[in-house]
């Protein structure tokens, strides 16, 4: 491998093994080249190095043949520089969105590490071989970052890059690069490094065995010695530790979920599926009578099961959630993998694939508010729910903003006079203002409204009306009304629409409008 340095000569001129020490002051280290002895020891030829023609080095000429032949083990990292911008909060989750969905590696295997300046380093205990698995990783973050407005940093996947080695002061800062813990904030992050003396590896195969020395990445051996950096690459389980990508196929198949193993799983790897199959479930309904609404943002993980002993053989999503809390706000979920319950209504309106990002808000009355968001709304409505100045208002108010009809039950808000509005309400409004279907409609109930609202309501049929009109029931009877009549215009039948709305109201297969309050037919 190769080391880079701050100053002076860029890159060492010749190669040297993993297992030799660090040479002083360098700073980066170059993926490792798996080279012939008789071509590593061809490098004593040269006195300095630089004494090859046609390339800069002797080490430039073994790196361009190992190269061609597909000899280049590449630890893989993961970096962005938009730490200052966005946060930590927020690296992390596209950091481990990137690993579990895109490499399906467990996220809680990696090392983190503060770059000391504007970034966060991932060394995650992979390997990929080759120049082809190089660029398909690196279509693999392209295309992650496409897909959720990402920020990585694309330039780690090419060929001869150097990263920068641990506990290496940041030229600009000179703050040391230093290992942190994913539930650290950018002020307790800052301290840290601020405080460190940490001390570079030795080697880089202590650097290497930091990341990779762990259980279920090793075979079997025996020997009082075997499991130390010299004994790397003699204990790592290559089937293990490699990605290997296939273009002309998924990148992987999905493992039958292990959904009877009853005990916790001894393969830390097997710890994520296992979780979302068997750890206790979140119920958007739980503990609902007398208490606001539950909120959850969540990415879907597999299809869905049901089992006896969980809730009765109540529906089950295997889910990894960003955030999520309960009813009665003493049951959250943060940054982890379990089970999202479903009530039989909202089982019957789910159709979210595997990798949809979800915000489902749910109540007493067992038909949530369930919505498709994008990456970063999930991870936004995740924090808000989580952060210590945040909660379920913020998350909602977040939703709000965006445009999601997130309906009234359950939550109310303060007026600048201590009265409470609903929040379907907006400032300067009167209380229960049923909102104009948004330009892109998130639900076929707002596309059928859309349909309305363009002057077309009388191209609905009865099914599609009554819809629209659970849709606008839960802001209550008044708002309701007006809006079908402001629809109808001249053609608006009171008596004719009173008994529609009377008989939503009223159906038991409607509870959530129980609270409606039916007034007395026109005359």
């Amino acid at each position: 491998m190769q080391y880079g340095f701050p100053d002076g000569p860029h890159r060492t001129p010749k190669l040297q093994t993993v297992y030799e020490p660090i040479p002083d002051n360098a700073a980066t280290a170059s993926p490792i080249y798996k080279v012939p002895r008789a071509q590593y020891e061809r490098q004593d030829e040269f006195e300095r190095g630089y004494e090859v023609a046609g390339t800069t080095s002797i080490a430039t000429e073994i790196q361009d043949d190992c190269e061609a032949d597909d000899r280049v083990l590449y630890p893989i990292h993961i970096e962005s520089d938009a730490y200052h911008e966005v946060g930590p909060d927020t690296l992390l989750s596209w950091f481990r969105e990137f690993v579990e969905d895109f490499l399906e590696v467990p996220f809680n295997t990696c090392m983190l590490y503060f770059s000391g300046n504007r970034s966060i380093h991932v060394h995650v205990p992979r390997f990929v071989s080759g120049e082809d698995d190089r660029e398909w990783l690196k279509e693999l973050a392209e295309s992650y970052c496409e897909e959720a407005g990402a920020d990585l940093d694309l330039g780690l996947y090419s060929r001869k890059r150097l990263f920068r080695l641990p506990g290496v002061e940041h030229a600009k800062s000179s703050i040391p690069k230093v290992e942190i813990e994913p539930t650290w904030d950018r002020t307790r992050i800052f301290r840290e490094a601020n405080g460190a003396t940490p001390s570079t590896p030795a080697t880089y195969a202590d650097v290497l065995w930091g990341v990779f020395g762990q259980d279920g990445l090793t075979v079997e051996t025996s020997g009082p010695d075997v499991d130390t950096p010299q004994n790397l690459f003699r204990v790592l389980d290559p089937e293990k530790t490699l990605l290997e990508f296939t273009r002309d196929e998924p990148v992987s198949e999905i493992k039958t979920p292990l959904i009877e193993q009853v005990a916790y799983p001894a393969d830390p790897t097997d710890v994520p599926e296992w979780s979302m199959y068997n750890t206790q479930e979140f119920s958007p309904y739980a503990h609902a009578s007398g208490n606001p609404r539950s909120v959850a943002a969540l990415r879907v993980k597999r299809g869905v099961f049901a089992r006896e002993d969980k809730r009765g053989g109540a529906t089950m999503v295997p889910a990894y959630f960003y955030g999520a809390v309960g009813c009665n706000g003493g049951f959250t979920k943060q940054d982890v993998h379990a089970p999202l319950q479903l009530s039989k209504k909202d089982y019957r309106k789910w159709d979210h694939a595997s990798g949809e990002k979800v915000v489902i808000i749910g109540g007493k009355s067992g038909s949530s508010r369930i919505f498709s968001v994008s990456s970063w709304e999930a991870i936004e409505v995740g924090h808000a729910l989580t952060s210590d100045k945040g909660g379920r208002d913020t998350a909602l108010d977040y939703l709000s903003e965006q445009g999601y009809d997130v309906g009234a039950s359950g939550s109310t808000v303060s007026d600048s006079k201590g009265t409470t509005a609903l929040r379907s309400a907006t400032p300067g409004e009167e209380p229960r203002t049923i909102w104009p279907a948004r330009e892109n409609p998130q639900t076929e109930a707002e596309s059928f409204q859309q349909t309305a609202e363009q002057g077309d309501i009388h191209t609905l049929s009865h099914d599609e009306k009554i819809q629209v009109a659970c849709r606008h029931l839960q802001y209550g009877w008044e708002p309701t009304w007006e809006w079908f009549r402001e629809q109808f215009g001249s053609t608006f039948k009171p008596g004719v629409t009173w008994r529609f709305l009377k008989e939503i109201a009223e159906d038991p297969n409607f509870p959530e409008y129980d609270d409606v309050d039916v007034p007395a037919k026109p005359a």
